[in-house]
C-alpha cells in the first residue's frame, strides 16, 4: 500500500474514533451532572447539610452540564480537537468541582480545597504548555523558545504566576464586595499558593516527560482549531 494512502487511512480512523468519543461525552457528561441535579433536588446531597443552598447547587449542576457539553459539541462541529490527556485532566477537574459542591467536601474536608487547587493549576499550566508548543510550531526558525529544557522552564514560570494572579483576584474580589467569600485569611491564601505551585510543578514534570517522546511541533499538531486544520490532519496533512 502507498505510504501516503496508509497514513490517510490511519488519520481517518483517528477522526472517527475522536467523533465517537465526542458523542459519548456529549451524552454521558451532561446526563451524569443532571443526575446530580436530581440528587440535590430530592434533598439527598450532603452539600445541603454542609451549608450550600439548594438553589446554588441546582444552578451549579445546570451550568456545569452545559459547560461539559461545549467541548464535545465543538469537536463534532469540527471546530476544535484537543489531546486526550488534556481532555481527561480538564474533565477530571470539572467533575471534582461539582462533586465537591454537591457532597460538601469543601466544608467537611479541610484539605480538599488545596487538593482541587493542585488539579486546577495543572489544567491552567497544561493550557500554557499547549500554547507554548503552538508558538514554537508557528514561529520562524530563528525565533525559538529553545530546547526541551527551555520550554519547560518558561512553562514553570508562567504556571507559577497564574496561581499568584488568581489569589490576588480572590483578595481583590473580597475587598470590593466587603464579603469574605473567596479568601479566608492569610493561612488559607498561603495554602492555596502552595497548592497552585505544586500543580504547576507537577504539570511541568509531565510536560518534560511528554517532550522526551514528542517534539513541540508534534504536540502542537494535536491541538487543532477550525475545520480547515482538522480536515488537513484527517487527510494526512501533518
Amino acid at each position: 500500500m502507498n505510504p501516503a494512502t496508509e497514513e490517510e487511512g490511519s488519520q481517518t480512523k483517528i477522526d472517527r474514533r475522536e467523533r465517537k468519543v465526542a458523542w459519548a461525552m456529549l451524552i454521558a457528561c451532561p446526563l451524569s451532572v443532571m443526575l446530580l441535579f436530581v440528587y440535590v433536588t430530592l434533598g439527598y446531597a450532603q452539600g445541603l447539610t454542609a451549608g450550600h443552598p439548594m438553589e446554588y447547587l441546582q444552578m451549579s449542576c445546570i451550568l456545569w452540564a452545559v459547560i461539559m457539553a461545549v467541548l464535545p459539541a465543538f469537536r463534532l462541529m469540527r471546530m476544535i480537537s484537543l489531546p486526550y490527556w488534556f481532555i481527561i485532566l480538564l474533565y477530571a477537574d470539572m467533575y471534582m468541582y461539582i462533586l465537591s459542591l454537591t457532597h460538601g467536601f469543601y466544608f467537611d474536608l479541610p484539605w480538599w480545597a488545596n487538593f482541587t487547587h493542585v488539579i486546577s493549576s495543572m489544567v491552567v499550566t497544561a493550557i500554557v504548555f499547549m500554547a507554548l508548543c503552538l508558538m514554537e510550531k508557528h514561529s520562524p526558525s530563528h525565533n525559538t523558545l529553545g530546547s526541551r529544557g527551555g520550554i519547560t522552564t518558561v512553562l514553570l514560570m508562567i504556571g507559577l504566576c497564574f496561581g499568584a494572579v488568581w489569589e490576588i483576584m480572590e483578595g481583590f474580589t473580597d475587598i470590593i464586595t466587603q464579603v469574605d467569600y473567596m479568601s479566608y485569611g492569610s493561612v488559607h491564601t498561603l495554602g492555596n499558593l502552595f497548592a497552585d505551585a505544586l500543580g504547576a510543578v507537577l504539570m511541568t514534570m509531565i510536560a518534560w516527560v511528554i517532550m522526551g517522546r514528542q517534539s513541540a511541533k508534534q504536540i502542537a499538531s494535536k491541538v487543532r482549531i477550525g475545520s480547515k486544520n482538522i480536515d488537513k490532519h484527517t487527510h494526512g496533512g501533518y
